[in-house]
């Protein structure tokens, strides 16, 4: 948004530049064995090294462990303690213990032919428990077997686009500074490889690798550091964002309109990141605080409820709309935005209207003073002016789609009703 003000030329591209991209859809992928050869192969002919070849052993079709797990893009760790073996594809997760016959898979108990053993210095798997892992479906022919996997996440985002992940990410760069926070909010910051220049919250955030602004992000850096998938905010151009989609890139962006937008995003952001449990915590806590206004909203009647004006930029004077995030917390908070109903999500409004409105309450989401506002012509008869509700806000609680716009909702109930 601080780009925003620095130029009405930025609002009008950004407005118009979310139209829709031909959708891709794409359901499944499938892992090829043969107990006569040391590869296997998905569907886009990608050929996998194995320490050694398939092989049937008690009529279970057997396979290496690490190799198959790793090459799908999962994760195998082994505690030496207990000679216990973690593995997590995704949002799914197992423990299996060598020498022993059971398995854990997906919250699922698997109960193997025979005690888990090493060959060549390597886990020996039965493939059924694999396909429980993976919630994947198997298909036998001859001494052949393939595994067909399903997405942990496949959704069309903010562009129609569809957004299929197999497995959860590792590198992920945020091209938005809500979207910084949000992966902060939930836990996964560890994956964090770049973010945009405006990424600047929490702190901690502006020592990640910085990739240029939403935008006009640098293609080159953002390649080099070989992220798994690239989160995008609403402002990134159409043709950065074709650019990355040329190199292969995989790209899910987001436009939020209004809190519950805000709830779904981070539910995505979750669901992409594996930090499901943490995302819907999140969400929940963050509707008590909603809950908590909205019941205090229902109690002021319309004839008691507070006119405001919100300034975004002096130079012209800029406010916002009815499809901005600060004029839905205007509502959420019992107050009556005077520029709602002018034309487009950023208006362009002159003194006169403004005196003519006379709203009772002036909130200034930029650096200034509030003198410069008493001082303006006419101004002094608003009724604002009058009785000193003139407030100097930080603009990110309220216009930032991230976790902190509940904060925005508290503090503007506060401005407009005081606090309890």
């Amino acid at each position: 948004m601080k780009a925003i003000k620095k130029s009405v030329f930025v609002i009008l591209i950004i407005s118009i530049i979310f139209i829709s991209l031909p959708t891709v859809s794409s359901t499944s992928y499938q892992f090829n064995y043969s107990t006569d050869s040391i590869y296997i192969k998905d569907t886009s002919n990608n050929n996998f090294m194995l320490p050694y070849k398939p092989f049937i052993k008690n009529n279970v079709f057997l396979i290496p462990l690490r190799a198959t797990v790793e090459s799908a893009g999962g994760i195998v760790e082994y505690n030496k303690e207990d000679k216990s073996i973690f593995l997590k594809y995704g949002n799914r997760t197992g423990k299996l213990t060598l020498g022993k016959t059971i398995g854990i898979a997906r919250e699922k108990t698997f109960i193997f032919a025979e005690k888990l053993f090493v060959i060549n210095g390597r886990t020996a798997i039965d493939i059924r428990y694999i396909a429980l892992l993976v919630s994947g479906i198997l298909e036998q022919k001859n001494n052949s077997w393939s595994i067909t996997f399903y997405p942990i996440f496949n959704k069309k985002d903010a562009l129609q686009h569809n957004t299929t992940l197999y497995t959860e990410p590792r590198r992920i760069i945020s091209l938005g500074a809500n979207i910084t926070e949000i992966l902060y909010a939930i836990g996964a910051e560890d994956k964090i490889v770049g973010v945009s220049n405006f990424s600047d919250y929490p702190k901690e955030a502006k020592n990640k690798t910085q990739v240029g602004g939403f935008f006009n992000p640098s293609i080159e850096k953002i390649f080099a550091l070989s992220p798994d998938i690239i989160l995008i905010a609403r402002g990134t151009p159409l043709s950065v964002i074709d650019k990355l989609r040329t190199l292969g890139l995989k790209i899910y962006t987001s436009d939020p309109h209004t809190i519950n937008d805000i709830y779904t995003l981070i539910l995505a952001i979750g669901n992409i990141t594996g930090n499901v449990e943490e995302s819907v915590n999140l969400i929940k806590k963050l509707q008590v605080i909603e809950k908590n206004i909205t019941d205090k909203v229902k109690n002021i009647s319309e004839a008691n409820k507070k006119k405001i004006y919100v300034e975004i930029w002096n130079n012209p004077q800029i406010s916002v709309g009815k499809d901005t995030f600060v004029n839905a917390l205007i509502e959420r908070a019992g107050g009556i935005n005077i520029a709602k109903n002018l034309k487009g999500d950023w208006p362009i409004v002159n003194s006169e209207y403004i005196i003519k409105e006379n709203p009772d309450t002036i909130i200034l989401l930029y650096p200034c003073k509030k003198s410069d506002i008493e001082k303006r012509p006419g101004w002094s008869e608003i009724n604002a002016v009058k009785n000193g509700e003139i407030y100097i806000e930080d603009p990110d609680i309220f216009e930032r789609p991230s976790p902190r716009i509940l904060d925005g909702l508290v503090r503007l109930y506060e401005i407009l009703y005081g606090k309890d």
